[in-house]
């Protein structure tokens, strides 16, 4: 009997050798923070990038997605749901909302939510928690009985620890995305002025200053791929456990409303209100009595050898003015 041969043979079974890529789950990915480490971390190509939001269907969660981004609907508030949305991280970037921000209607304090996530990237067995912090203030400073808004992300890092978790605490200063996003500036006397309205804090105030949308998600970025790479136990890494100041410079609030003059060509005005509780909250109006004495990080120099070690390149207030504040108003 003949043998019959196949004239047209099934091509070879390809298999992909190519490793998964790591998964950073970001909470409140589609926050300010969460935005900037997403993109970060999305635009490298090397990392799988997934969003926790409490609206998949929103504006920017559709735009991730469609850029490939995994949205995930999650409540950090819930223990259940966020072991669901951390199953399979490698990272986690940990984010927590003080109870009274209006943009979310959240009832649990930032330690007990801090406390959810260390909790879930334990039973996930997350390689790494890049948590974003606050100074400790504690209760004695000023006699203002504490500053919740910084003191229970302080608290947070120490649970963290407790853990056994590898993590970096990642402190931050005064966002100076806020003069465009809140906004601090605005068009008086029919655009003949500019109104720079601060809050508590004097002009002449050395702060330090941190362009979240530009240079956090780097900053993060660039802690995560050094323990990445590390080759070694991550318990083992010399930042492991770290709190890591970071902020793009140091300025002062008389500064950036001048830099806004100078670029835009109109007078401006510098106004310092002496609470922000009608706008936010009294925790704030703390914050900001405690920036205006301690001045953040005073005996760091900004960006830090850490960050520039790892190759970091930040924004300067000329650039950010320029992109961002002074096309609002420019004269033509």
């Amino acid at each position: 009997m003949p043998v019959l041969v196949n004239s047209h043979p099934s091509p070879p079974l390809h298999i992909d050798m190519t490793p998964p890529k790591p998964i950073i789950a970001v909470v409140t990915g589609t926050g300010a923070q969460g935005r900037a480490v997403s993109r970060a971390f999305h635009d490298t190509g090397k990392w799988h990038v997934r969003v926790l939001t409490r609206n998949p269907a929103g504006k920017v969660a559709q735009a991730f997605q469609k850029e490939g981004m995994e949205i995930v609907k999650a409540n950090f508030e819930d223990k259940a749901s966020l072991v669901k949305a951390f199953e399979g991280a490698y990272a986690v970037y940990s984010n927590t909302v003080p109870p009274w921000h209006q943009s979310y209607t959240n009832k649990l304090g930032e330690y007990e939510q801090g406390v959810l996530q260390a909790d879930a990237a334990k039973q996930c067995n997350v390689q790494l928690i890049l948590f974003g912090t606050l100074p400790y203030v504690g209760p004695e400073f000023m006699g203002l009985g504490g500053v919740e808004l910084y003191d229970a992300k302080a608290r947070t890092n120490d649970y963290i620890t407790s853990l056994g978790l590898p993590a970096v605490y990642i402190s931050m200063p005064a966002f100076i995305d806020n003069v465009h996003s809140w906004p601090l500036v605005k068009a008086i006397d029919g655009g003949a002025k500019l109104e720079f309205v601060g809050y508590v804090v004097k002009p002449d105030k050395p702060m330090v200053f941190l362009w979240v949308e530009r240079d956090l998600g780097p900053s993060v970025l660039a802690i995560a791929e050094s323990f990445r790479t590390f080759g070694r136990p991550l318990a083992e890494h010399p930042l492991n456990h770290n709190v890591l100041p970071v902020g793009s410079w140091r300025g002062t609030w008389g500064q950036v409303s001048d830099e806004i003059e100078k670029q835009t060509g109109i007078p401006t005005i510098h106004n310092v209100l002496p609470s922000v509780d009608q706008r936010w909250h009294r925790e704030l109006t703390k914050v900001f009595h405690y920036q205006n004495t301690h001045g953040l990080f005073p005996t760091d120099n900004f960006p830090t050898k850490v960050f520039s070690s790892l190759g970091v390149q930040y924004g300067t207030v000329e650039e950010f003015v320029r992109t961002k504040i002074a096309p609002m108003f420019r004269k033509s």
